[in-house]
């Protein structure tokens, strides 16, 4: 088991900021509908999961604003994994 913070940014064309959190908002219901558990924040989502499956959805995600007509795409992707796993509700308990 592993976490990801991801954060997908589309550049070019987005007119105006509603236009980009509309692409984002689809990311956001890409990731929901995957069966991972997830947490949206303010800068980027965290995804909990297996690797692979994991990496899959960070694939789909990164290409849904191409999808959607962007031409430019910045996708960070933070990964933390421990031997025997880790989870969001593990790496968050002191802060809840």
């Amino acid at each position: 088991m592993v976490i990801v913070d991801i954060a997908v940014m589309p550049l070019v064309p987005c007119a105006s900021e509603d236009e980009m959190y509309k692409v984002v908002d689809k990311v956001i219901e890409y990731i929901g509908q995957s069966g991972l558990k997830y947490e949206v924040g303010a800068m980027s989502t965290t995804i909990e999961g297996e690797l692979d499956k994991v990496f899959e959805v960070i694939k789909k995600a990164h290409r849904i604003p191409f999808d959607l007509g962007i031409d430019r795409v910045v996708t960070v992707v933070r990964l933390d994994e421990r031997y025997g796993g880790i989870s969001i509700d593990e790496k968050l308990k002191n802060h809840r």
